[in-house]
């Protein structure tokens, strides 16, 4: 193959057991998040939150390598991106904990716009200047 022997992209099907894998990782996502977006609303101490942020994190890298696997275009489509600026948004409280509130609200909105998006901004790559996969 042209491509150096891996598939493309475009045709490449993800498998049904890997569907629903995508399916239960994201709904724990949502879950665990949601329970974190809680506990900072109703002002947690930070220790009680760190079980509900750790398992926020890795059902959310679960969910990145599975978006990197489907698609290796996916970082620089719009919603990798998105993804991205979600990520974002998480980060920066680390730095300004005062703003933790906003910043958790704002990665919540981020992540709703950015898995709802119409496919055709989605799937946008900003590297192609086209829609992809």
């Amino acid at each position: 193959m042209a491509d150096g022997g891996q598939q493309d992209d475009a045709k490449k099907k993800r498998a049904g057991w890997a569907r629903w894998v995508d399916i239960a990782l994201r709904s724990l996502h949502i879950g665990v998040a949601g329970v974190l977006l809680g506990g900072v609303v109703f002002k947690q101490p930070v220790p009680v939150l760190h079980y509900w942020a750790w398992w926020t994190v890795g059902t959310g890298l679960g969910l990145v390598a599975s978006e990197i696997y489907h698609s290796w275009r996916w970082p620089y489509q719009g919603r990798g991106v998105m993804a991205m600026l979600h990520i974002g948004c998480v980060v920066v409280v680390h730095g300004w904990i005062q703003y933790a509130e906003p910043l958790m609200w704002a990665a919540l909105l981020v992540g709703g716009v950015g898995s709802h998006m119409p496919r055709k901004l989605r799937h946008w790559s900003f590297r192609d200047g086209q829609v992809m996969d």
